[in-house]
């Protein structure tokens, strides 16, 4: 995982304002943002100088089905990046996963049959496909919850869905899975392997392995038919290694099939450790080894479930809080309910209704009560739950791992004492919580966020919390302090904000700053008032208002030794107007640049004048940004450390003895550790 040609490239290509672009759509388009369509284009790799793969997005009222085939776009390229924060990222982390190498704007969009070849084919067959079954199953209820649980699209799913999904914990109900595939190859190993292994029971070999290869047919078409993407591979390859361990007879160790999988994984795609599903797939097999796996006799249907699910929910939570998800506390229960009636009720009547439903609509008809009353079921339960449901206390990282063993350990034969043992063990967990929020209070930091609008800090002092928006309002400020400062602010675990200081005397509170997705704000200091502005109870920092006569507000901070100017939307005079009001310009280490360095702002002689030893630009517009801001070459003949955030992603600053420590989040936003 630490191998430099498994990260992304350290550049980003370029490409025109506009091109022309060949290629096949390789992935089902599905409603994005802004009442958009987005899909995946494979070019084929005949144009060295183009992705094989992009994501297009394209902005029409056509159904997503009618998109497929091969396809000439006019469209405006973009490397596959986006803002990444405390939090955030997933996006950009996708697009790297899915070998996605540039995102693209489309204006026009052609049909080309002529450039469809063999995998064109078979994409343009999947998606007639799911259009097909849509089409035919008009009277279904939730024909889309059909769609992802039958033929893996998930294309369909909106956010009400994953709504529900997300706070009962059964994201992975709609994920194809070992679950799905295992599924497909038991009932072909009942309807096709046992009659064949009777009729030649006279050459015992020879019948297992044609039962074995009938049913790895089966299952690899099913796999085919759900998409072939990675998470499909990787449900197959563990069904077919269990499949052989089972038909051929031999003494294997289950850890040898889950060890041998995972290598056959990793081969076949070895960006998969990078995503949360390879970690959260094999882990819970894993879990269900260490809790079931050592046991001479059976459990029993009801308590091997609870076991099952025990071990899964303990075993899997480190690795939740490692990539950033907060489980659910209802998932337990959930679980115990959702998965027998998945795997018992809901899989079987939609594998067997599927030739009905996929036929003609009159056949559909005659499935769709069936299959409407197995999958209501299950979702009117999930919604029914999530009127109780609730986020679990994220504990340290270590504290999680600690009594994960602890759970997994009392699960394995090792007699009631121990077990009695570990539980009280259990009892102290939460004493260790204690001592993690009591060292919060040493926090002491600067974060700067990266594509939020402009520039904003978040100044931390222990408990305390200062926010300065330095941003300039326009249409897009309160969407983007609504979903993205939002977001980002409560993966930062900030559940109260003391004092906001917006520097722009046209920015208010009930416009800008007033949703429920926000924390809660104490106390708020427009831009006319920021010279009454004060740290109040901040033990290491102080804080004193500069406003230029244009009514701009800049904060100076002080921790110790260390000084910085977090500058507001200042204009080119204002910056001239700005530095007489200063005591030691000198002693200025960190400047937040006016305006993001857009613009005319931030003149060589009001960057000289203050000489800082790190220099932050956040660009209002980030991929306008992204090309180069017109000042980045100043604060370079400056002699100053420019730190620009769409290169670097969000900033953490640490005043410390010897200067300002910086930390990025793009160092390691790829990688598949922590942040």
């Amino acid at each position: 995982m630490e191998w430099s040609g498994g990260q992304p490239p350290a550049t980003t290509q370029t490409w025109p304002e506009s091109i022309r672009v060949k290629g096949y759509v390789c992935e089902p388009a599905s409603a994005s943002s802004g009442d958009r369509l987005a899909f995946v284009l494979c070019t084929g790799g005949d144009n060295d100088e183009l992705p094989k793969r992009i994501r297009a997005t394209f902005d029409s009222d056509l159904s997503r089905h009618s998109i497929s085939g091969g396809v000439v776009l006019d469209a405006r390229l973009r490397p596959p990046r986006a803002p990444l924060n405390a939090g955030g990222g997933g996006f950009e982390r996708w697009l790297w996963r899915e070998r996605v190498g540039a995102v693209a704007a489309v204006s026009e969009i052609e049909p080309a049959p002529e450039l469809c070849g063999l995998s064109c084919h078979y994409h343009s067959a999947r998606i007639a496909l799911i259009h097909r079954l849509n089409h035919h199953g008009e009277r279904l209820r939730f024909p889309e919850l059909v769609e992802a649980l039958l033929l893996g699209s998930r294309a369909g799913l909106n956010e009400e869905h994953w709504a529900r999904l997300q706070a009962t914990g059964a994201q992975h109900l709609v994920a194809i899975s070992g679950l799905h595939v295992g599924l497909v190859a038991a009932l072909a190993g009942v309807a096709l392997g046992l009659p064949l292994t009777r009729i030649a029971h006279q050459r015992p070999a020879a019948s297992r392995l044609a039962a074995f290869a009938l049913v790895g047919l089966v299952a690899a078409g099913y796999a085919l038919l759900a998409g072939f993407t990675v998470p499909t591979q990787r449900a197959l390859v563990m069904v077919v290694v269990a499949a052989w361990m089972l038909n051929f007879g031999r003494q294997w160790r289950l850890w040898d099939g889950w060890l041998l999988a995972v290598l056959i994984v990793v081969m076949l795609e070895p960006r998969a450790p990078w995503g949360p599903g390879f970690w959260l797939s094999f882990g819970a097999v894993a879990c269900l080894i260490l809790g079931l796996g050592a046991r001479l006799r059976g459990t029993g249907a009801l308590l091997g479930l609870m076991l099952a699910q025990v071990s899964v929910v303990a075993g899997l939570a480190p690795l939740l809080l490692w990539h950033g998800m907060a489980p659910s506390g209802i998932a337990f229960a959930v679980n115990l309910v959702a998965i027998p009636w998945l795997s018992v009720v809901v899989m079987p009547v939609l594998l067997i209704a599927a030739p009905l439903l996929l036929l003609t609509p009159e056949t559909a008809g005659w499935a769709a009560p069936g299959v409407d009353l197995a999958v209501t079921v299950l979702w009117s339960f999930l919604g029914w739950a999530q009127q109780g449901a609730f986020e679990l206390p994220l504990p340290a990282a270590e504290t999680a791992v600690l009594a994960a063993g602890i759970v997994l350990c009392t699960l394995l034969p090792v007699g009631w004492p121990y077990r009695l043992l570990a539980v009280l063990v259990l009892t102290l967990v939460p004493l260790a919580e204690k001592d993690r929020a009591a060292s919060v209070a040493d926090v002491r930091e600067l974060r700067i966020p990266d594509g939020v609008g402009g520039p904003v800090v978040l100044i931390r002092d222990g408990t305390r919390t200062i926010l300065f928006d330095g941003r300039e309002p326009d249409a897009r400020v309160r969407a983007i302090t609504r979903d993205r400062i939002g977001s980002w602010l409560e993966a930062l675990d900030v559940e109260r904000i003391d004092h906001l200081v917006m520097a722009h005397p046209a920015m208010t509170r009930q416009h800008h700053w007033r949703s429920p997705r926000l924390p809660k704000l104490r106390h708020v200091t427009a831009a006319s008032e920021c010279e009454t502005v004060q740290a109040g109870a901040m033990a290491n920092v102080t804080l004193s208002g500069v406003v230029t006569p244009e009514g701009q507000c800049s904060l100076l901070l002080r921790s110790g030794e260390r000084t910085a100017l977090l500058s507001g939307p200042v204009t080119r005079r204002g910056e001239r107007r700005l530095l007489p009001q200063m005591d030691d310009a000198r002693s200025i280490g960190m400047l937040l640049a006016p305006r993001g360095g857009q613009g005319r702002s931030s003149q060589l002689g009001f960057i000289k004048a203050l000489s800082p030893e790190v220099s932050v630009l956040a660009p209002p517009d980030w991929y306008q940004g992204r090309a180069g801001a017109p000042a980045i070459k100043r604060y370079q003949q400056a002699q100053t450390r420019v730190l620009f955030t769409p290169h670097t992603g969000e900033i953490r600053l640490v005043p410390e003895q010897a200067g300002w420590r910086v930390e990025y989040t793009r160092d390691c936003g790829q990688k598949a550790r922590l942040c």
